[in-house]
């Protein structure tokens, strides 16, 4: 548990703020350990959800409002290709299925009911929602969980120092 506290700690250290407020920078090319990229990944999800896009989301009630007022980018380095191309995978994944699930579990669940009930008030309908009622509401939770994440990505990038977009816009966790 020391060792995530410390690579927390790492990662959170290289966060410069740019002066208008419009970028924030994490600048991982120098410092962090890339061995265990599953390990990298889960504290940089950590790292920039708590720290920024946390911000980014206005919540009232069930209503949940995507109000960025400024970009995230993250430099890795292009030393280590593989390493950073499983880094940025397990980093997108992490931020998916854990922070965004996490943090918005009641309003996903919240509004995935509504949707439900609302279908169920619709003609025929509502004899397939109610046999698939189960699986049904399963799909809802998880399509507004990929459009909150989909969403953060107009406000993330991922990048080498040489400006390499490292995120595989065909592959992501949707």
């Amino acid at each position: 548990m020391n060792s995530d506290n410390n690579l927390y700690s790492a990662i959170l250290s290289t966060r410069k703020a740019s002066d208008d407020g419009s970028l924030v920078v994490y600048n991982l090319t120098k410092g962090i350990d890339f061995s265990n990229p599953k390990k990298v990944a889960d504290a940089l999800s950590t790292v920039f959800f708590e720290n920024d896009a946390t911000k980014w989301f206005k919540v009232t009630g069930d209503h949940i409002e995507f109000l960025p007022k400024y970009k995230v980018r993250v430099l890795l380095s292009e030393e280590h290709s593989k390493l950073m191309t499983e880094t940025v995978n397990d980093f997108l994944r992490d931020l998916k299925e854990k922070e965004v699930s996490k943090k918005f579990s009641n309003q996903i669940g919240d509004i995935s009911t509504n949707e439900e009930k609302m279908r169920t008030a619709v003609g025929l309908a509502a004899i397939g929602s109610f046999l698939n009622k189960p699986f049904q509401r399963k799909d809802d939770k998880i399509e507004i969980e990929d459009q909150i994440f989909t969403e953060m990505l107009g406000s993330l990038e991922v990048r080498t120092p040489s400006d390499q977009d490292l995120i595989d816009w065909e592959n992501l966790p949707i």
